[in-house]
């Protein structure tokens, strides 16, 4: 009971205090990978309006009455604009809003000692703390000090240390990082 205590009082600082990490895109927002599902909508023109439309492994969607279109790496605001500007030629005046209904591409990997090791989506700013905890915390044989998290930076392997009983303990709390797509969280 103290240690789910611990955990609340230190995940309840990082929501109401401490400083964000820039995520991907401008201003924040999140960047649509492949396998996410869209829905456009192009107000008062519904044949070229989509819902539940999964981008493909290319990161193209494709529009009807209109063709495909790059989505991947782009933020909705970034699709919407672009969206209109190439209507702008069919429609006078479109309005179009992107929504993201279902984040699929961002995803985490949390292995060894834990209680549900698995791949775990990430839909908002998630620190290695919040991960693991979703995982289900560290098992009794778990090697709290010694977690790593795994990551590709240009194509090399970068590799950050967490120490989950200094975190959980209120100390070293710079380690608790954003994640990233693609992390793997390592804990021994």
């Amino acid at each position: 009971m103290k240690k789910i205590f611990i955990i609340c009082v230190v995940l309840l600082g990082f929501i109401c205090g401490l400083p964000a990490q820039e995520q991907d895109g401008p201003e924040g927002s999140y960047v649509i990978g492949e396998e996410d599902i869209l829905s456009i909508t192009v107000r008062g023109e519904p044949e070229f309006s989509v819902r539940d439309r999964s981008v493909r492994m290319d990161g193209r969607i494709a529009l009807p009455m209109f063709g495909e279109i790059h989505a991947s790496g782009k933020t909705a605001q970034q699709l919407e604009e672009e969206i209109t500007k190439k209507l702008e030629y069919l429609v006078k005046n479109p309005v179009v809003i992107v929504v993201v209904d279902k984040v699929i591409s961002h995803r985490v990997t949390v292995a060894g000692q834990v209680g549900k090791p698995g791949l775990y989506a990430i839909t908002a700013p998630t620190t290695v703390l919040e991960i693991i905890v979703r995982a289900g915390g560290p098992t009794q044989n778990a090697k709290g000090k010694r977690i790593r998290i795994v990551r590709q930076v240009n194509g090399r392997e970068v590799q950050f240390p967490f120490n989950y009983d200094d975190v959980i303990k209120g100390r070293n709390l710079r380690q608790n990082i954003l994640l990233e797509n693609r992390d793997m969280i390592l804990v021994p």
